[in-house]
């Protein structure tokens, strides 16, 4: 990775000092009334810029995707990776909480959004792109059925996940990320799931077996069962209680 010096940052070290100030504060004098805080605008945003603490430009390939709903409920997401939802608070000391991450804003303009932390300034513009398009299976393409492991051998990261109408929703310790089909081999793991909080040397799940009605049978800390919907063009589908997981073998 290459860093270059941004010339036009004058306040970055300014800005880093008062985030680590107000970091530091105890939570008690932190909070502010719930009539005291304030709401971020509906829109997308997507991050074009970003610096690392000494105020170098940060080459990343990383791209954070943002999308601030009704309600104070928001999406956030890396490119090609896992989509996060939750609720989110935002005080009238510019504090921006997610739950697992957090930013002081440094500046919110129509078109352009700065977010800074200890770890760096994160600078946003509206996105406009197709990003948040849904994602449905062709209705013209016919869809062959999975037969065998072998087709679905490699490593999968899920790349968009939908819910049923009827879905009650998957906690983040069960959302799966990324999974790894080895196929048969000297033991009765047949691949390894990963879910939310797995570290990459830990998987919550591993599969045991494939069954002839499409699914793949899975050892966790309670069995799963996950329906196979499809596995072609470099796609794989999965479905279990009502979520919809949309898999690809990135580079």
């Amino acid at each position: 990775m290459q860093l270059h010096p941004d010339p036009g940052i004058t306040m970055t070290r300014f800005l880093l000092l008062f985030i680590l100030l107000v970091t530091c504060l105890p939570a008690s004098a932190r909070k502010k009334d719930k009539d005291k805080s304030k709401h971020m605008p509906p829109g997308r945003w997507v991050e074009v810029k970003r610096l690392n603490p000494d105020s170098m430009v940060w080459n990343f390939t990383d791209t954070l995707f943002m999308t601030f709903q009704i309600r104070d409920t928001f999406t956030y997401r890396v490119r090609n990776g896992f989509i996060y939802k939750g609720k989110y608070t935002y005080d009238e000391d510019d504090h921006l909480e997610f739950g697992w991450v957090s930013y002081i804003v440094a500046q919110k303009r129509p078109n352009s959004l700065i977010l800074a932390n200890t770890k760096g300034i994160y600078y946003y513009v509206k996105d406009t792109s197709d990003t948040a398009a849904v994602i449905v299976l062709d209705s013209a393409e016919k869809i062959e059925p999975v037969t065998d492991l072998e087709q679905m051998l490699g490593k999968w990261t899920v790349y968009k996940r939908e819910l049923d109408k009827d879905a009650i929703g998957v906690s983040y310790s069960d959302e799966i990320k990324y999974m790894y089909i080895t196929g048969q081999g000297t033991d009765d793991k047949k691949g390894y799931v990963y879910c939310g909080p797995d570290p990459v040397n830990s998987p919550s799940c591993y599969i045991q077996r494939f069954e002839g009605d499409q699914m793949l049978e899975c050892f966790c800390k309670k069995p799963r069962s996950l329906k196979v919907v499809k596995c072609q063009k470099g796609e794989l589908v999965i479905v279990e209680n009502g979520v919809s997981y949309y898999f690809k073998q990135f580079k």
